[in-house]
C-alpha cells in the first residue's frame, strides 16, 4: 500500500469478507463482522480501514461488501427448513429465491453502509456489492432447484401467463435437441424460459440491493458489481451462471459501474487480453468500468498455504513479460475511459521496484489521458445476443467457441474492434462500422429481422455470420433459414461471401473455419483500415493507438487518417508519420502506447 501511494494511487479496495474463497480457505485475514442475526463485530470492519489509514493519510475507499452466507446463516437457515437453498456461493439462484436469506443479507448490507457512512463518510467513493461465486454474482447451481427456486418458478411462470410446469430435469437441462447444442422451442421451450427465470432471480436480487443501498447513501457515492460476462463464461457457465440477464443491471439507475477481470482466455504474450463483458453495451449505458488486473507475475505468490494452490495460472515468464503485459492492461483501460484495479490476489504481484515504476508511469498516463471523451476508432463489431445464447447447452464444448474464441480471433486482427449486444444496433450509431460479426445469433424473429434489415444490411456494410444464424424464429428451428438469411446453405464447407441487396454477406458453417485470416480478409474487402500486417492486438480512439506484441523488430503501423507525427507515451520517442503510416521498432515482448499529432 505505500508503494501504490508512492505511485499516486489513494484508491484503496476493502473486502471485509465473512466467507470462504472457491478454495475453501477464508476471504479475509481479519475477524469475520457479520456474526449473528442483527450482531456484528464492527471494530473487526474498522479496523481494515483504519490499518490502511495508518499507512496512507489520503486513502479513499471502494467499499466491498460481502453477501455471500456465513456458515452460521446456512446452518441456521438449515434449522428453519431451508436446507441447501440459502448457501449463495455454490447455489446463488436458490438462495435468491429464498425470502428468509434475502432478508437477513439485507438487514447485514443496510448496517453494514449505514456504519461505514456513519464513521468513513466522504472518504467512501463506492460500495462494490458481491455474492455467488468467487464475489461475482455468478450461480453454480447448474439448474438445481428446491422447494423456494421451484415456488419461485411457478410464480415468474404465472407472472407472464404461462401454463403451470415443472421444474426441468437435470438430464434435460444438460442436452439440447439440436446438434447437441441448440434447444429447439418447439420441444424444450420449457428449458429455455427456466434459463431465462434463473437468471431473472438473481438480477431481481442484485437490483433489490442495489437499490436498498441506493436508499442508503448520498448522491454521489457510486455502487457497482461484477456482472455480464457473455464473452467469458463458457462449459456450464454460459447459461446457467446468470450473466445473461446483464442488459436489465446495465439500465438499472442504481448501478453507476461494472468490473471484470481482464479475460483468462487470452492473457499470454501476443493475447490481446480484453474485458468479460460487452463494452459498447456500458458505455451506450452510460455506466462506468473498473477493469481488474489479478494477472499473475513471476513474483507472484501462488501458494495460499502449505496445501492449497492455484498453480494451473501460469504467470507472465520475466520482467519484460510483466513489462509488456501491465502496458498493455493499462492502454486497453485509457484507450477505453475505464478505471483500473491493480488487485494483489494472494500478494506478490507487483513486488519488484520495476514493476511498481511501470505502474507509477502508466498511473500519470491514465490520469492525463483516460477521462478525455474520445471516440472510438474500431470499424469492426463483435455482437453478442444474450437472448440467442438461451437456447445453448453449455455442456457442448463448442460453447467455448461462439464469444470467447471468436473474441481472442479478433485480438489478432491488427486493428481494434468493439462489441456490442443485439439489443444495442438499434440507438448505437453504427456509421463508422464496416464488418459486423455474428457468431451467435441463432434466434432471429421478425422484430430482430427488421433490426437487421434497418441497421446492418444496408450503407456497404458487411455481416460475419457463424454456424445457424437465424435459424430459430423464436418458435421453432429450420435450417433453411440459414440460407435465407446468409444466402448459403447451412452445411456449406468453409467461408463464403455473398452479395447481397446493398451489404454483402459473410457465412462460416463452422467455428472451427472461423480463423483470425479469415476475419481478416472479411475486414480488409469491407474496407477495414488494418493498422499491423501481424497477426497482433490493436486499440484505439481519435487520438491513442496501442499495439502489442510478443515478437518485435521494426513494424509498419497504418492510421486510418493522416497525421504529421505520433510520441510514445512510454519512452517519449517521436516517430514522424508519412502519410498515414510510419515505422517504429518494437521490443520482444512488447506494448506501444502512440499518442497521434496534428
Amino acid at each position: 500500500m505505500r508503494q501504490f501511494k508512492d505511485a499516486g494511487v489513494d484508491t484503496v479496495c476493502i473486502f471485509a469478507a465473512n466467507t470462504d474463497n472457491s478454495l475453501g480457505l477464508p476471504y479475509c485475514k481479519y475477524a469475520p463482522v457479520w456474526r449473528w442475526f442483527g450482531k456484528y463485530d464492527f471494530a473487526s470492519l474498522d479496523k481494515q480501514y483504519d490499518d490502511v489509514l495508518a499507512v496512507n493519510t489520503n486513502a479513499q475507499f471502494i467499499c466491498m461488501v460481502d453477501l455471500n452466507t456465513p456458515v452460521w446463516l446456512q446452518r441456521q437457515l438449515s434449522l428453519q427448513g431451508h436446507s441447501a437453498e440459502c448457501e449463495s456461493f455454490t447455489m446463488l439462484s436458490c438462495a435468491c429465491a429464498n425470502p428468509a436469506w434475502r432478508k437477513a443479507t439485507a438487514e447485514y448490507l443496510a448496517a453494514v453502509v449505514s456504519h461505514l457512512e456513519a464513521r468513513y463518510g466522504d472518504r467512501v467513493k463506492a460500495y462494490l456489492l458481491a455474492c455467488g461465486q468467487t464475489d461475482e454474482w455468478m450461480d453454480y447451481s447448474r439448474g438445481v432447484a428446491g422447494r423456494a427456486k421451484a415456488q419461485a418458478w411457478k410464480t415468474w411462470r404465472t407472472g407472464k401467463g404461462m401454463e403451470d410446469a415443472p421444474v426441468p430435469a437435470l438430464e434435460r437441462i444438460d442436452r439440447a435437441g439440436f446438434e447437441g447444442l441448440l434447444r429447439d422451442h418447439a420441444a424444450e421451450r420449457d428449458v429455455i424460459d427456466y434459463a431465462q427465470f434463473t437468471g431473472d432471480v438473481v438480477a431481481d436480487t442484485v437490483l433489490g440491493f442495489a437499490a436498498k443501498t441506493r436508499s442508503l447513501i448520498p448522491r454521489g457515492r457510486q455502487i457497482g458489481m461484477f456482472f455480464g460476462y457473455i464473452l467469458e463464461l463458457t462449459h456450464s457457465r454460459m447459461v446457467w451462471a446468470g450473466h445473461l440477464e446483464y442488459e436489465r443491471l446495465y439500465a438499472s439507475p442504481d448501478i453507476d459501474f461494472f468490473i471484470s477481470p481482464g479475460t483468462y482466455g487470452d492473457r499470454p504474450m501476443g493475447g490481446g487480453s480484453g474485458f468479460m463483458v460487452p463494452n459498447g453495451t456500458r458505455v451506450l449505458n452510460g455506466k462506468g468500468f473498473l477493469h481488474e488486473i489479478d494477472h499473475r507475475t513471476p513474483t507472484y505468490n501462488c501458494a495460499l498455504d502449505e496445501y492449497v494452490s492455484i498453480g494451473w495460472m501460469v504467470p507472465w515468464k520475466d520482467q519484460a513479460e510483466t513489462d509488456a503485459g501491465l502496458k498493455r492492461e493499462f492502454a486497453l483501460a485509457i484507450i477505453n475511459q475505464t478505471s483500473l484495479w491493480c488487485f494483489d490476489m494472494w500478494g506478490g504481484v507487483f513486488k519488484t521496484p520495476e514493476t511498481m515504476k511501470i505502474v507509477a508511469q502508466s498511473k500519470r498516463l491514465w490520469d492525463a489521458y483516460a477521462a478525455l471523451p474520445l471516440k472510438s476508432r474500431a470499424e469492426v463489431a463483435l455482437v453478442v445476443d444474450p437472448q440467442s445464447a438461451r437456447l445453448v447447452n453449455d455442456q457442448n464444448p463448442l460453447v467455448a467457441q461462439i464469444y470467447q474464441a471468436t473474441r481472442n480471433k479478433l485480438n489478432r486482427l491488427g486493428a481494434p474492434f468493439e462489441v456490442f449486444s443485439f439489443n444495442d444496433l438499434p440507438r448505437a450509431d453504427l456509421s463508422q462500422y464496416k464488418l459486423l460479426v455474428f457468431p451467435g445469433l441463432f434466434e432471429v424473429t421478425p422484430e430482430k429481422a427488421e433490426i437487421l434489415r434497418k441497421h446492418v444490411f444496408n450503407k456497404n456494410r458487411t455481416a460475419f455470420f457463424v454456424y445457424a444464424p437465424g435459424i430459430s424464429d423464436g418458435k421453432s428451428l429450420d435450417t433453411a433459414r440459414v440460407k435465407e438469411l446468409t444466402g448459403t446453405a447451412f452445411k456449406a464447407p468453409g467461408v463464403t461471401a455473398v452479395a447481397r441487396d446493398g451489404w454483402q454477406a459473410v457465412y462460416a458453417s463452422g467455428y472451427d473455419a472461423v480463423t483470425p485470416q479469415a476475419l481478416r480478409e472479411a475486414a480488409v474487402a469491407a474496407g477495414v483500415t488494418i493498422y499491423c500486417e501481424d497477426a497482433v492486438p490493436v486499440y484505439a480512439n481519435e487520438r491513442l493507438v496501442a499495439v502489442h506484441m510478443a515478437q518485435g523488430g521494426a513494424k509498419t503501423v497504418t492510421l486510418p487518417c493522416a497525421c504529421r507525427e505520433v510520441k510514445e507515451l512510454y519512452t517519449g520517442q517521436v516517430v514522424p508519420v508519412a502519410g498515414r503510416s510510419f515505422t517504429y521498432t518494437f521490443k520482444s515482448p512488447d506494448t506501444a502506447l502512440f499518442e497521434l499529432s496534428w
